[in-house]
């Protein structure tokens, strides 16, 4: 799994986790998933996995301007949307491991690395900005700057010193 986080709204991390979505799907099957700490409205023709009190969870099966559409569109075997609160994320989670098999994971979220340990956790910042979600700092990410449609590190450069089938393994924290 590589999880892709940012420091705030309308940093780049969808374009940049599409970026190794259509990377790595050249040779690789690729599941993408967004997450959302907010409930967001659905239409009746979604394809729900689960659904309960305290999360959602769709298959994204259509082509719009969404952020789980555009993974699709990168090149995603298949792509998840998860929406949960973070304190019922990891339950949404354990309930979508059942739907995921040995594709490599894109993951756009911020909260999935309280509960599991990717094989790479990208976090990206604007090129002008400090880091306001400190946070994230203690989790030790491969920090990517972003200036503009620029990022500081390639996709090519990330990918290039991982092994596939070794690093890219996530694990529960628990």
């Amino acid at each position: 799994m590589l999880l892709v986080a940012g420091d705030g709204r309308n940093v780049g991390k969808t374009y940049f986790a599409c970026q190794l979505i259509r990377y790595l799907s050249k040779k690789y099957q690729v599941t993408g998933i967004k997450t959302s700490p907010h409930l967001h409205a659905f239409q009746p023709d979604d394809l729900i996995i689960h659904q309960d009190e305290n999360c959602i969870i769709i298959q994204e099966k259509k082509i719009n301007k969404k952020d789980s559409s555009l993974m699709l569109q990168a090149g995603a075997t298949k792509v998840f949307f998860i929406m949960a609160k973070q304190e019922n994320l990891e339950k949404a989670f354990k309930i979508l491991e059942k739907e995921l098999d040995d594709s490599i994971i894109i993951a756009e979220s911020g909260g999935l690395n309280e509960f599991i340990i990717p094989g790479k956790f990208i976090f990206i910042k604007d090129h002008y900005e400090t880091i306001k979600k400190q946070q994230y700092l203690k989790y030790k990410p491969l920090i990517i700057t972003r200036q503009g449609d620029q990022y500081d590190l390639t996709i090519e450069e990330i990918i290039q010193d991982l092994s596939i089938s070794d690093q890219l393994v996530y694990h529960n924290k628990n």
